[in-house]
């Protein structure tokens, strides 16, 4: 009894996943979060207010921009896909990983405010790496592990 209703979770679930169009369960998770504002300019609204810890790999000799393995064509591993797995595994709330293509602006902004922000510029800009939790404990097992 119990492995027939445990057949039919399964077939319901591998049927909305076939249904949303995604490959994988991570995917999907990180493309309907609902707990960003896609639309937002700058980097600090994209992260709403439960994604209260972020931190930024904007250096290019970290290990998060390292190729750690190549297999050939399509089959390139990087730092920072090995950071994300680790995360999938130690993390016990919610997480992102995001590569946004930004610029800085620094000095005296539009609203008057001396603070450096970080605006999405699709064209121009550098690309960053941001790793955004939740939970504290979470962000301070990661900084440990790969600042």
């Amino acid at each position: 009894m119990f492995r027939i209703k445990a057949r039919i979770r399964k077939y319901k679930a591998e049927r909305k996943l076939k249904k949303s169009g995604y490959m994988s369960w991570r995917s999907y998770r990180h493309n309907l979060d609902t707990d960003v504002f896609r639309r937002a300019g700058k980097v600090s609204d994209f992260y709403s207010a439960k994604y209260k810890y972020i931190h930024k790999f904007d250096n290019y000799k970290h290990y998060a921009f390292q190729c750690v393995f190549d297999y050939g064509p399509g089959g390139l591993v990087f730092g920072y896909d090995e950071m994300t797995d680790w995360c999938e595994l130690k993390c016990r709330f919610k997480y992102r990983r995001d590569i946004h293509r930004v610029y800085s602006q620094t000095g005296i902004g539009i609203d008057g405010s001396t603070t450096e922000e970080y605006y999405f510029n699709d064209i121009g800009g550098s690309d960053i790496i941001y790793f955004a939790f939740q939970n504290e404990q979470d962000y301070i097992h990661f900084m440990l592990r790969y600042s």
